[in-house]
């Protein structure tokens, strides 16, 4: 598969080139179509069984990274491969890090599945043999400084699964790693989600990163079978678009929540229909709508004279994917990341 020339699906930006790193030279990839929205879950109550997507990314802009050729290394001109996926060097994992303060309100905590941005525009990107294997694996982290840990459990799915996911025209596209039992989250330090790669002759997978990540929480095992931080392999930082679904008992800290302490969306992963939950004090009109990660409006509704009442929303006929639930009355809004899997 050929790699780094990217079709003008991509919003296409001129390379800069980073400096090599131990033998290694990158470029910065060009923006892709699909932003990320960063929100919080959304609780009804002081205590409750809930699932949250985790996430480190802080802003949405993505980027794929294009390595450069490599002269000096056999097999890496002129096309070396990428960053953040297959590329000449032979990299066999890239992992990111989730530090246990950023789910420290759950208690049990489980990670039941994991979500995986790839990036794939015509020919380039994620593809190869139907059949072959891309795994997905968690692992008990220190802190992103440390190297990945002991493997926690992992998972894995075929290419073509994946690239069945891909069912609209964006380049960016998510695909779940469901593991068949849930995987205890780390009470410390935190874990590391590590997408494993193919390995056989033209198959790639390729995950998309935070664009001028201002830190690094990636890391990638190489050939030799060892762990190194993108930082230091790429001399720019990763921020992988690797988002695992983390279920326990959820604490609220707050009292004072306003509409978010007074509407819950579920079930969340959902298959289509989608359930609006409100326990509020006066009778209020709200306005109910789901968009994409593209910002499109999917869904829109208004409701007079809600309180105590839950309304279903169905939007099974939209493709799988991350999603919005966007909850307003005209004083207070509150945002639900919500996962659509079918």
């Amino acid at each position: 598969m050929k790699k780094i020339l990217f079709s003008a699906i991509v919003i296409a930006t001129s390379l800069t080139a980073f400096s090599q790193v131990n033998g290694r030279i990158a470029k910065s990839g060009p923006s892709l179509n699909t932003p990320v929205i960063i929100d919080q879950p959304s609780i009804n109550s002081s205590l409750a069984i809930s699932c949250t997507t985790l996430t480190t990314l802080s802003s949405t802009s993505l980027s794929v990274g294009g390595a450069s050729s490599d002269t000096t290394t056999p097999g890496c001109s002129p096309n070396a491969g990428y960053v953040y996926g297959n590329n000449c060097y032979g990299d066999k994992e890239k992992a990111n890090f989730f530090a246990a303060s950023s789910y420290s309100l759950y208690t049990g905590a489980n990670v039941t599945s994991v979500i995986v941005g790839f990036f794939q525009s015509g020919t380039e990107g994620t593809g190869g043999v139907s059949t072959h294997t891309v795994g997905m694996t968690l692992y008990n982290g220190t802190n992103v400084t440390t190297a990945p840990g002991t493997a926690i459990g992992s998972t894995v799915a075929t290419l073509g699964a994946i690239a069945a996911a891909h069912t609209g025209t964006t380049n960016v596209f998510y695909y779940t790693f469901n593991f068949a039992a849930p995987l205890t989250a780390p009470t410390t330090g935190g874990f590391y989600a590590s997408l494993v790669l193919p390995t056989a002759a033209g198959d790639t997978a390729v995950v998309a990163n935070q664009t001028s990540a201002p830190v690094n929480k990636a890391w990638e095992k190489w050939s030799d079978d060892s762990w190194n931080s993108i930082a230091t392999a790429w001399g720019t930082n990763g921020n992988l678009l690797i988002l695992p679904i983390l279920c326990g008992t959820y604490t609220s800290i707050s009292e004072n929540l306003g509409l978010s302490n007074n509407v819950k969306v579920l079930p969340n992963p959902t298959s289509g229909l989608v359930n609006v939950v409100f326990t509020l004090a006066n009778e209020e009109n709200v306005v109910v709508s789901v968009s994409n990660t593209l910002g499109q409006v999917v869904s829109n509704s208004k409701f007079d004279g809600i309180s105590n009442k839950m309304i279903s929303l169905d939007i099974a006929n939209q493709p799988n994917g991350v999603y919005f639930v966007t909850i307003s009355n005209g004083k207070d809004k509150m945002v639900q990341r919500l996962i659509l899997n079918k």
